[in-house]
Order: structure tokens, then C-alpha cells, then sequence
């Protein structure tokens, strides 16, 4: 009977937890595995490619400008990518995407120290960025009901950073022996995705659907906007706009930490092992706390969580500029990890929430344009570390998060008085 008593609750968990899984449909949980396997490949290299062009003799001002090749290619192609999607439907572009990307891994491998051949190579490599992101993001709203879509983001939020995690640990040992042998892995991963997504995923855009006359929960009846009140009712929209603008701040900030944190590791004396806990404890926390903070925050305001969420950030990276002993540099990321999942667990709603589903794609490619953070902070990173060291580059990365932080504040809250009204 005791042994008995015991089972139960285990049998009651693994119950709960297969309906939690039934609950979504079953392409959410195909655009899931997906976005964790190509995660994986690209986070086993990227983190160190910094690295690997400073070892192959690249100076730090023409490394940051290699570095932003490819959230260039994010803002020129964004609202392409999110455009096709619309029009040719998720998977074509998801696919096209995964592929350009993998590869330019495999060109990685053979560049050498090359700064036009890199650089256009990380442009290529931009192309999962611009093309699979915002149609895998607006295939998952397509799929979900309103009420369940922080969910689903949230999920898929959690396979890319478990992907954060575990990927920078195992690209460590083979960064350490053979740099090339990881790009070709990770091209690897990134190929298979696109077959795995031609074979396995169904399509949901919109359009494409309406014209196969195949209902979704969320696509409301609005299939087809013509192009030029698209784009207007787009380039008008001045909430979105300044969103746009705070996320480019603090999408411009949070990538210092694949780029420029490993060498600042370097330059101050911290074993590279310490970026790899560093970068495992923000995985740990996005893994861990990621889906109960959306759960919570499913139907809450927008404003106040995607706004002060970033003073969080502000204190992560001023513990970046200034801590040495890994054990707190990992609690610096622990704090900034908690301000990424409070912030997320909004920030993902913000678009399919305020976009009307015909123009979701638009929307979720235009939003690329924030890359332009990228783009910009990543040369001015370069150019700053040379010449006052890399505490200045996490200092700017904090004044960037409080900045972006007022702005998704402002648009935030502007986004909630008009859904209460």
C-alpha cells in the first residue's frame, strides 16, 4: 500500500504533464525541436568566433566590423524574409534560411583570416536570423490561440537557450582542438533542420493556407491585405516603431555577450571555462524559469514587465565591467538571465498581439530592423575595447539596456491602454 501511495503522485505528474503536452498542437512542438537543433549548431560556434578570428590574426576594430555583417544582413532582408513568408508561406523561407546559413559554417571552416571573405560569410550566416526566426515566430502564432501564444514562444524560447547552454559547453572542447571541425558541425545541424522541416512541419501562413482552404485557430478571416496598404498601415504604425527602437538598444547590448564578453574574459585574466559557466547559467535560468514567468505573465501588461526587466540587465552588465572571480560574474548573469525571462515573457506578445494576423510575417521581418543594434554596437564595441579596455564596452552595454528599457516602456504601455480600451 505504501509503495503504492508513492506511485501515485509520479503517475499523476507524468499525466498532467502529457496533457500539458497535448494541449498544444503538434506543429508547435516540430518548430520547437527545430529551433533547438539549429540553436545548437550555430551556439557551438558563434560564441567563439570572436575568438577564432583574433587567433587567426583579425584586429579588434575589423572584428567588430566582421561582427556586424550579419545583423546587416538582418536589416536589409528582414522585412523580405518576414515578406515571403506571408506570401510563399513559413516553411520555404524557414528552410531557405537554416540552409544559406549552414552554409556559410562550412565556408567558416576554410575562410582563414580573410576580413571580406568573413565578413560576407556572417552575412550568409545572418540569413537564420532574417529569414527562420520571424517565420518560425509567426508560424507558432499561427498554430496557437491568443491565450496559449506566450506559451508557445515560451517554449520555444527554452529550446533555444537550453541549445545557449549546452551548445558553448561542447563547442569549448572543440574549440580547443579543431575550430574548423565545429563549423562543419554546425553546418551540419543547421542542413538537416531544413530537410526536417521540408519533411515534417505543416504550413500555417495565412494566405498560403486560405488558398487550401484549411482553417487555423488564429487566422481570423484576414488572408489577403493588398501590398501598398500593407506597407503603409506598417510604416505609420508609431507604437511599433518606437518598440522597434528599444529592442534595437537592447538587442545591440545583449550581443556583446556572444562577442565581446569571451574576449574581455581573455584580456582579463578569466579562463575561457568561466564564459562557458557564464553562458550555461543564463541557459539554466531561461530553461528553468522561462516557462513560469510566461504562464504568469500570459495576459498581463506589456509595459511594466518589458520596461523595468532591463534594470536587471543594467546590473548584469555593470557586474560584467567590473567583477573578476567567475563564481560572481555567474551570479551577474543569473541577475541579467532573471530580467531576460521577466522581459521575454511580454516582449514575445507585443507583435502577434498588436499585428493583424494577414500581416504577422511583415511584422515579425520588419521588426529585424533592430538589428541594427547589432550592427552598430558591435564596431563601436570593437573600436572602444582597443582603446579603453573592456569594462568601457559593458559600461555602454548598460547605458543601452536603461535606455531601450524607457523606450519598450513607453510603447508598452501605450500597446496596453489601447487592449483595455
Amino acid at each position: 500500500m505504501h509503495l503504492e501511495r508513492r506511485k501515485k503522485p509520479v503517475s499523476a505528474l507524468l499525466d498532467k504533464t502529457a496533457g500539458y503536452v497535448r494541449s498544444f498542437p503538434r506543429p508547435v512542438w516540430l518548430l520547437v525541436a527545430a529551433t533547438c537543433v539549429e540553436s545548437m549548431g550555430r551556439f557551438m560556434v558563434v560564441p567563439f568566433l570572436s575568438l577564432y578570428m583574433s587567433g587567426a590574426g583579425v584586429g579588434l576594430g575589423t572584428l567588430g566590423l566582421v561582427l556586424g555583417a550579419a545583423p546587416l544582413a538582418n536589416i536589409v532582408f528582414g522585412a523580405w524574409g518576414g515578406h515571403l513568408s506571408d506570401r510563399w508561406g513559413r516553411k520555404p523561407v524557414q528552410i531557405l534560411g537554416v540552409c544559406i546559413s549552414g552554409l556559410s559554417m562550412f565556408g567558416f571552416a576554410f575562410a582563414g583570416p580573410n576580413p571580406a571573405i568573413l565578413a560576407l560569410l556572417n552575412f550568409l550566416n545572418g540569413m537564420t536570423r532574417t529569414f527562420y526566426r520571424p517565420a518560425t515566430n509567426a508560424a507558432l502564432a499561427d498554430h496557437c490561440p491568443a491565450a496559449r501564444r506566450s506559451e508557445a514562444f515560451a517554449l520555444n524560447r527554452i529550446s533555444l537557450n537550453a541549445a545557449f547552454g549546452l551548445g558553448p559547453i561542447l563547442g569549448v572542447a572543440i574549440f580547443h582542438s579543431s575550430p574548423q571541425a565545429g563549423f562543419m558541425i554546425g553546418g551540419s545541424l543547421n542542413l538537416a533542420v531544413g530537410l526536417f522541416l521540408a519533411i515534417a512541419v505543416p504550413e500555417s501562413a495565412p494566405a498560403r493556407v486560405a488558398k487550401g482552404k484549411i482553417s487555423l485557430q488564429s487566422s481570423g478571416g484576414d488572408a489577403a491585405v493588398p501590398e501598398a496598404s500593407a506597407w503603409k498601415e506598417l510604416l505609420r504604425d508609431g507604437g511599433f516603431w518606437v518598440w522597434t527602437a528599444g529592442m534595437t538598444l537592447i538587442w545591440g547590448a545583449y550581443d556583446l555577450i556572444q562577442s565581446f564578453l569571451p574576449l574581455h574574459f581573455r584580456d582579463s585574466g578569466i579562463p575561457l571555462e568561466a564564459y562557458s559557466a557564464v553562458l550555461a547559467t543564463n541557459a539554466f535560468v531561461c530553461v528553468f524559469f522561462q516557462l513560469p514567468f510566461s504562464r504568469v505573465l500570459r495576459v498581463a501588461p506589456i509595459g511594466f514587465s518589458a520596461g523595468f526587466s532591463k534594470i536587471l540587465f543594467v546590473a548584469g552588465f555593470a557586474g560584467f565591467a567590473f567583477l573578476r572571480s567567475p563564481l560572481l560574474l555567474a551570479g551577474a548573469m543569473f541577475v541579467l538571465a532573471i530580467g531576460e525571462v521577466w522581459g521575454s515573457a511580454v516582449q514575445t506578445r507585443y507583435i502577434p498581439e498588436h499585428a493583424r494576423p494577414a500581416l504577422m510575417g511583415r511584422y515579425m521581418g520588419l521588426s529585424m530592423v533592430s538589428e541594427l543594434g547589432r550592427a552598430v554596437v558591435a564596431p563601436s564595441a570593437g573600436f572602444l575595447m582597443e582603446a579603453a579596455g573592456g569594462s568601457s564596452v559593458f559600461i555602454m552595454a548598460a547605458g543601452l539596456s536603461f535606455a531601450g528599457g524607457t523606450l519598450l516602456y513607453i510603447s508598452g504601455k501605450a500597446h496596453d491602454k489601447r487592449t483595455i480600451l
